[in-house]
């Protein structure tokens, strides 16, 4: 395991050649700004790069169009539903539909047991979701918009305040910050198994290629 950096991170996003990613910075007047950077995995070189080029990297076609419909567009967490249809989904459940042109077809709240969810990912016509003060994943029909059917609960000790889930191999990668693990949501019999254990909390786990990458309290490494 290797630590890339460290910064005030406020988003990051898996690219062909790497990530690009959004931080706070301190400004020489003592303000902050956000900044954006590109790190190229293949050339192992961070790069500045403009605002508009993480928003491409982040929502594709019609991102200028989308961010300016969302105006915050750094902390929500985007998601291909159909051709040309997205969604994004905010750390307080706020959830949109978006259509061809980046318009917002349509808004709710998803949550469980009162708590938020976050972090969808596609997995067929469904969305997973994982819901941090539940301890608890949830599959969420868009077409329907309601929960279908939930993994964890308070009570259980599945999940661990899971913040961010993603998936490979047809699994999926759940990160319990209160645990420290990574942990993995088999998609064929739905058993739960230990991927990665650390011993700080861990944020987002993710892949470019052959390269893992986790994102941790004392900063992103890969694995």
């Amino acid at each position: 395991m290797q630590k890339l950096f460290n910064a005030d991170l406020l988003d990051i996003i898996p690219v062909e050649r790497g990530f690009v990613y959004a931080c706070k910075e301190t400004l020489p007047d003592g303000g902050e700004a956000v900044a954006f950077y590109n790190y190229n995995q293949e050339i192992d070189i961070f790069e500045k790069i403009p605002v508009l080029t993480y928003i491409n990297a982040k929502f594709g076609e019609n991102g200028a169009d989308i961010a300016r419909t969302l105006r915050d567009f750094v902390t929500c967490k985007v998601v291909n539903i159909t051709t040309g249809t997205k969604a994004v989904c905010y750390p307080d459940g706020t959830f949109k539909i978006l259509g061809a042109m980046g318009e917002v077809v349509s808004e709710t709240n998803v949550e469980y047991l009162g708590n938020p969810a976050c972090s969808p990912v596609n997995n067929g016509a469904d969305l997973w979701f994982c819901v941090p003060d539940s301890n608890a994943l949830i599959n969420y029909s868009v077409k329907h918009s309601r929960i279908e059917f939930r993994i964890g609960s308070p009570k259980e000790k599945a999940f661990c305040h899971p913040i961010d889930i993603s998936v490979y191999d047809n699994k999926i990668f759940i990160c319990n910050t209160y645990s420290y693990k990574i942990r993995t949501l088999s998609l064929t019999d739905y058993n739960v198994n230990d991927y990665c254990i650390f011993n700080e909390p861990v944020y987002k786990y993710f892949r470019v290629k052959d390269v893992e990458y986790a994102v941790m309290q004392s900063g992103v490494y890969s694995l």
